[in-house]
C-alpha cells in the first residue's frame, strides 16, 4: 500500500505523457458533472432525466483535481455548440439536447454549458495541471428544427433526400449535413477549428465517423495539421471499430485513432463467461496489430449501458475489467463516475449524473461514491504512468485455462487475472516476483487480479 500511495504521490506532480497513446482520457458529459453557475440553468430539471441537470464548464473548471487527483491525464468533453431550443418527444418526456449532440449553430457555445471565455479558463487551469483537453466535435447532423433545416435547406439532407447508405442517412432522422458542398466544409472548419485556435484545445472527439465520406476527413485532417499543428489528436468514433475497421481512417492519416469497440465486447464476454481465457488471449496477443496510429481501449460509454450494469453491480469483477483497460497498449478512456461505481443501466440511466457523495456539489450531490474502488484505480493509473512496459507494444500471453489468464509485460512484468470462481494455481518460475498491484487477495484467488514484477 506505501507502494501505491507513493507512485500516486509522485505522479499527479508529473506533466502527461508526450505521446497520445500514453495518455489516460477522462470522459464528462458536461451536463452530468457538476454546476459552477446556477444563473445559467434554463431548462434544467432534476426529476426528468432527459432534461438538462446543471452541469457546465464552470462547474468542471472547478472539479479538475478530481480528474488530476485521480491520475487522468486527458479529458474529454460534449460538444459545446449552440443547442436547438426545445425538447423532442420521446415516449411522452420532454428529451431537451443536454448532450450536445444536437447543434442549432456551430458558431457560438450554448449558454446552458457557458461561454467561450469560460472554455478558455477551463482549457487554461487544466493544462496548468498536466491535463490536456480533446472537445467533441459534430459535422454528420444537425438538431432537429435547426436554422439551417430553414435559413440553408441546401446544406442538409432532410426527408426523401435522406439517402440509405452510411454517408447519406440521416441518423435518427436528423437532418444531415451535406459536408461534400464546399461552402459548408468551409463553415465547419471556421467554426471548428477556430475555437480550437481561440482556446488552446488540444485535440477533437470527432462523433459519427463513418457516417461522413473520406475525403472530408482526408481535407480536415490536412486544414486540422496545417492550422492546429502536428500534435493535435483527432480521435474518432466509428461504431463497433477494432483493428480491422480503423486501418482506412488510421493507415491514411484522417484519424489519429479510433475507439477500441471490439476491446469493450470482448472484455464483457471475458468478464461474463462467454468467452473463455484461451479465446481472450488469443484476442489480446493481437488485438493491436496496426501501422499507423492506435486503438483507444474502454469499458463504457455515454451510447451503452455501464460495464458496472453489465456485471450486475459485481465490482470486484469490474476492477479485473480496470486491470486489462490499464495493461494493454493504446490510450485507455474512463467516462465519469466509473472510477467511483456509478452504475449505468440502459439509456437514459447510463447518462446519470456524478456521484460526489457527502459533497455539495449539483447535481450528484448525496450520491453514493466507492472510495475503495476510487483508490484502486487511482493505484492502477499511477503504475501505468509509472511504467512504460504496461503502455508499450510487448504483449505475450503466457497461461490461459478456464478463467485464468495471465501474461507478460515487457520482460520484468506479468498481470494476472482469474475471473473465477474457483482458486487457480500461479506457479512463477525464472526468479523472485513481488506484487505491485492486487485487487484483493493472492494471484490465483477467485476474482482477482495482479500485477506482478520481477526482483533481482
Amino acid at each position: 500500500m506505501r507502494l501505491f500511495l507513493a507512485l500516486i504521490l509522485a505522479l499527479a506532480a508529473l506533466p502527461a505523457q508526450a505521446g497520445w497513446r500514453d495518455e489516460v482520457l477522462y470522459f464528462v458529459m458536461l451536463d452530468r458533472f457538476a454546476s459552477g453557475d446556477p444563473a445559467n440553468d434554463r431548462d434544467v430539471d432534476r426529476a426528468n432525466p432527459l432534461a438538462f441537470q446543471g452541469g457546465d464548464l464552470a462547474g468542471l473548471t472547478a472539479q479538475l483535481p478530481e480528474i488530476a487527483g485521480l491520475g487522468a491525464t486527458a479529458i474529454w468533453i460534449t460538444p459545446l455548440a449552440l443547442q436547438i431550443d426545445h425538447p423532442i418527444d420521446a415516449e411522452g418526456r420532454a428529451f431537451y439536447p443536454h448532450h450536445g449532440y444536437w447543434a442549432e449553430d456551430f458558431t457560438r457555445i450554448d449558454p446552458r454549458f457557458g461561454s467561450e471565455a469560460q472554455l478558455k479558463t477551463l482549457v487554461d487551469q487544466a493544462h496548468a495541471l498536466g491535463l490536456k483537453v480533446v472537445l467533441d466535435v459534430v459535422y454528420n447532423h444537425v438538431g432537429y428544427g435547426a436554422g439551417w433545416t430553414r435559413n440553408r435547406p441546401e446544406w442538409l439532407r432532410q426527408g426523401d433526400q435522406c439517402g440509405t447508405d452510411d454517408v447519406t442517412r440521416c441518423l435518427s432522422g436528423l437532418p444531415d449535413i451535406r459536408t461534400e458542398l464546399p461552402a459548408v466544409r468551409e463553415a465547419l472548419f471556421d467554426a471548428q477549428l477556430g475555437l480550437a485556435e481561440r482556446t488552446g484545445l488540444d485535440g477533437f472527439r470527432l462523433d459519427t465517423v463513418k457516417h461522413v465520406s473520406h475525403d472530408f476527413w482526408a481535407e480536415h485532417a490536412a486544414r486540422v495539421r496545417a492550422r492546429l499543428g502536428p500534435d493535435f489528436l483527432l480521435l474518432g468514433e466509428v461504431w463497433d471499430a477494432d483493428k480491422y475497421l480503423a486501418r482506412p481512417y488510421l493507415d491514411s492519416g484522417e484519424m489519429d485513432a479510433l475507439f477500441d469497440f471490439g476491446f469493450r465486447d470482448h472484455t464483457l464476454k471475458f468478464l461474463t463467461g462467454v468467452e473463455n481465457a484461451t479465446r481472450y488471449g488469443r484476442y489480446l496477443n493481437k488485438r493491436h496489430a496496426l501501422k499507423r496510429g492506435f486503438l483507444a481501449p474502454f469499458l463504457s460509454n455515454h451510447d451503452m449501458p455501464m460495464m458496472l450494469a453489465m456485471l450486475r453491480g459485481d465490482t470486484d469483477r469490474l476492477l479485473l475489467g480496470m486491470t486489462l483497460l490499464f495493461t494493454v497498449e493504446g490510450m485507455p478512456v474512463i467516462p465519469y463516475g466509473e472510477a467511483v461505481g456509478r452504475r449505468g443501466g440502459p439509456w437514459p440511466d447510463n447518462r446519470g449524473v456524478m456521484p460526489w457523495g457527502a459533497r455539495a456539489i449539483q447535481p450528484g450531490a448525496g450520491l453514493a461514491r466507492d472510495r475503495a474502488l476510487r483508490r484502486q484505480v487511482q493505484a492502477l493509473i499511477a503504475l501505468r504512468r509509472a511504467l512504460p512496459e504496461l503502455r508499450g507494444p510487448q504483449l505475450e500471453v503466457l497461461a490461459a485455462r478456464g478463467g485464468l489468464l495471465i501474461y507478460r509485460r515487457g520482460p520484468d512484468l506479468l498481470v494476472v487475472l482469474n475471473r473465477g470462481p474457483e482458486s487457480q494455481p500461479v506457479a512463477l518460475t525464472e526468479g523472485r516476483w513481488e506484487v505491485l498491484w492486487s485487487s484483493g487477495g493472492a494471484p490465483g484467488d477467485p476474482v482477482s487480479a495482479a500485477i506482478l514484477r520481477r526482483t533481482p
